[in-house]
């Protein structure tokens, strides 16, 4: 649960950070969350590792920033990979062939991206959160062109706004969406930003009370949504045409081992694949099952996939962020999954 932290609704997190910073406490707390920082992430820097014989899995790039923090990321139709910085709202691009190069915007500043999709036209949709401080709520969308000017694109109009913005992605009419985890919503908008509507809202869970749509994916083959909610480990397909006839694809209940759902990606085939943040693991939506595919990432919040065989995931090693004394290990890295011929889509 450590690892999610920063995925929790604002008032858990102000409880955490009251526990962690507060009293007598403090040293009690301090030494049980650095004792299950080394059990969650030794000393030494893990390696992205295959958990199949029919892929592998290798470091695609490092970010040249010690404060990178890649909470998400996102492949452009060239093939371009997008991420961005948590911790500054630095933006960087990076080649197939894994040259990074940092995007230099002009326009409205980037404070702490935690979503990222790209149109066909190439244009970047951004969440970007008000602050990196986990206790600190707000957020906005903003929509970079392809000459790096960036501009608001959409908040939600009422007195609350955004509170936890989390994943952003796009239908095939241009229609965006975009999760909120301490609002428990998916909001949507126009191709232009306006027409804002509560898109969705979670199906009630038997004694569950509290939800947290996260990862947001366009499933072309069904024209539908799809949704993880990473504090029940849920995984929905919602029909574009129809938000209330959600389909449960995935519940992990009360079973052992909860994977800590965040971004997920959906190739033109159907196949279904997650970061299952809390196990540090990619794994594969089959039915009732899940079957990891890849381990041992440090903080693997998102996924995205890349036609014809290739998976990119980000090492976000976020546990810093909420516990001073943490350090991450350097550098911030994206890796690549990859698969052979035809593996990655063919449908379970």
């Amino acid at each position: 649960m450590l690892q999610n932290i920063l995925r929790l609704p604002r008032g858990q997190r102000l409880l955490i950070f009251a526990l962690i910073f507060g009293g007598g406490l403090f040293v009690i707390v301090a030494v049980t969350i650095l004792l299950l920082r080394s059990t969650l992430a030794p000393n030494t820097r893990s390696q992205g590792q295959a958990l199949d014989t029919s892929l592998t899995v290798t470091e695609f790039a490092a970010l040249p920033d010690d404060d990178a923090y890649p909470a998400a990321l996102a492949v452009a139709p060239d093939g371009r990979v997008y991420t961005g910085s948590y911790k500054t709202g630095k933006l960087w691009v990076v080649t197939p062939q894994g040259e990074v190069s940092a995007v230099i915007t002009s326009g409205e500043p980037l404070t702490a991206i935690t979503g990222l999709t790209v149109a066909p036209d190439g244009t970047l949709y951004i969440v970007d959160q008000s602050d990196a401080d986990p206790r600190t709520d707000g957020g906005s969308v903003k929509r970079m062109t392809t000459d790096g000017v960036v501009s608001p694109f959409a908040t939600i109009p009422d007195e609350r706004g955004f509170i936890s913005p989390d994943d952003i992605s796009l239908d095939a009419a241009g229609n965006v969406y975009v999760s909120d985890r301490a609002r428990a919503e998916v909001w949507r908008f126009n191709a232009d930003g306006s027409g804002a509507v509560q898109w969705w809202i979670p199906p009630l869970l038997d004694g569950v009370t509290s939800y947290a749509p996260t990862g947001l994916a366009y499933d072309t083959l069904n024209n539908a949504v799809l949704i993880t909610d990473g504090t029940n480990d849920t995984i929905y397909r919602v029909p574009v045409d129809a938000p209330t006839n959600s389909q449960l694809l995935y519940s992990h209940a009360k079973r052992a081992n909860p994977p800590g759902f965040d971004g997920l990606t959906v190739t033109p085939q159907g196949v279904i694949y997650v970061a299952a943040l809390g196990q540090r693991g990619i794994a594969r939506s089959e039915g009732s099952e899940l079957v990891y595919i890849a381990g041992l990432f440090r903080g693997p919040s998102d996924v995205d996939y890349a036609a014809p065989d290739k998976l990119y995931v980000t090492n976000w090693d976020q546990f810093s962020l909420a516990v001073d004394t943490a350090k991450p290990f350097l550098p911030f890295t994206l890796d690549v999954i990859t698969f052979g011929a035809g593996q990655a889509t063919t449908a379970p």
